[in-house]
């Protein structure tokens, strides 16, 4: 009797995971997950009936990820397929391609330990995406070393900065200076980490409507079945995520979509991923790649493309050739953790979150077939409000 594939989904954010293993569980798979920054209590993904076994991680212990990858994961007969959700994830598998190959499959780049996370870098992306013909925003790179740094030529104002690597931060660096005052203000404050960090400095483009693609690749052949529009971005902590979006056929968007392929193929990739860019003054921009699906690529999932199905089976070497690659219609999503989040921590309130899930033709948490993970979610709810109304109370004495 076969086996069943192993499938072991790894990373933060319990929509992201809980919308690849119902996805993942179509192929029948057996799914362990790996849940990174683990909290007090159990996450409403780990409710799922398709789960067979799930660890907890505490932070970005990369150690501990390969520990229980190594220990609890890898079988002597079967090889497990590795699913990174988030940059962390994707790097730790990243970085120890050598050690996990004999047991594990997993996104690569020509299998080559280490390649995925050189692609993370910016600038790297921007090269690639300007040789396929995409447009995308000037930059210079300013070299934070020792707590000093010295601005180069070329910066124009307004402008934005950023991290010219994944792996060395994100969010923080993200921010919009009008004037070199503004800049050097915000440089100083990185610098101050005393450690050596490459900041971005790119033209500042005011941007009309965001988007992402969400695709895969073997290779030699790329799925993208459709364009993700932001309609609501997050504030704070999610800040770059979308509390709700639409989802909608490649139409009028076929010339982009296809030199976005040629990045894909360019770089080699083999995997999950995604893609932002942007609409500024009528013209579209490249943004970033991302070596992994993002959060709102659940609602390509919902749409009924089988995204992760698709790499499993390519794993196994099975043919994907009688799946659906294209998005039948348009529908809108909310990603309830990332808009709870926000509620939460004050930017919406628990009437806006509510509009938003109302509003939304697609739920990440809500399926008939696994429903517990919606009762948890539920109960999450809840105890966000006796949180608030506890510190409410307490604000008033």
């Amino acid at each position: 009797m076969n086996m069943p594939p192993k499938v072991i989904v790894i990373g933060i954010g319990f929509t992201s995971r809980l919308g690849m293993i119902r996805a993942v569980a179509e192929t029948g798979a057996e799914i362990d997950v790996i849940v990174v920054g683990h909290g007090r209590f159990k996450p409403v993904d780990c409710y799922s009936k398709y789960i067979h076994r799930y660890y907890y991680v505490k932070g970005n212990d990369k150690d501990r990820v390969l520990q229980i990858l190594q220990e609890q994961c890898a079988e002597p007969n079967r090889k497990g397929i590795l699913i990174p959700i988030n940059d962390f994830a994707a790097t730790v598998v990243d970085q120890n391609v050598d050690t996990l190959k004999e047991h594990f499959l997993f996104p690569h780049i020509h299998g080559r330990q280490g390649a995925v996370t050189e692609w993370m870098n910016k600038e790297k992306q921007k090269e690639v995406a300007k040789k396929v013909g995409l447009s995308v925003a000037n930059s210079v790179n300013v070299e934070l070393k020792d707590g000093h740094y010295r601005l180069p030529e070329g910066i124009n104002y307004p402008c934005f900065t950023k991290t010219r690597a994944y792996t060395k931060g994100y969010k923080f660096t993200l921010n919009r200076c009008d004037d070199e005052a503004a800049l050097r203000k915000v440089l100083d404050r990185l610098a101050g980490w005393h450690r050596p960090l490459t900041i971005m400095v790119e033209d500042y483009k005011e941007i009309e409507t965001e988007y992402a693609v969400v695709g895969f690749s073997d290779g030699k052949e790329v799925v993208i079945p459709g364009i993700l529009e932001i309609l609501v971005m997050a504030k704070g902590d999610d800040r770059g995520v979308a509390c709700q979006g639409k989802v909608m056929p490649i139409s009028g968007f076929e010339v982009l979509v296809e030199k976005f392929k040629q990045m894909i193929l360019t770089v080699g990739f083999v995997g999950l991923f995604d893609i932002d860019f942007y609409l500024s003054k009528g013209e579209y921009y490249f943004a970033e790649i991302n070596m992994r699906m993002g959060g709102s690529g659940t609602a390509v999932l919902k749409m009924g493309v089988n995204l992760p199905a698709m790499f499993v089976k390519s794993q196994l070497g099975e043919s994907i050739d009688d799946m659906r690659k294209e998005v039948g219609g348009t529908a809108t999503y909310a990603n309830e953790r990332i808009c709870s989040d926000n509620w939460g921590a004050g930017f919406i309130t628990k009437r806006e979150m509510r509009e938003l899930f109302s509003s939304s033709d697609i739920s990440f948490v809500r399926d008939e077939q696994d429903k517990k993970p919606e009762k948890m979610f539920k109960w999450e709810l809840r105890k966000i409000f006796i949180k608030k109304t506890i510190k409410k109370c307490l604000k008033k004495k």
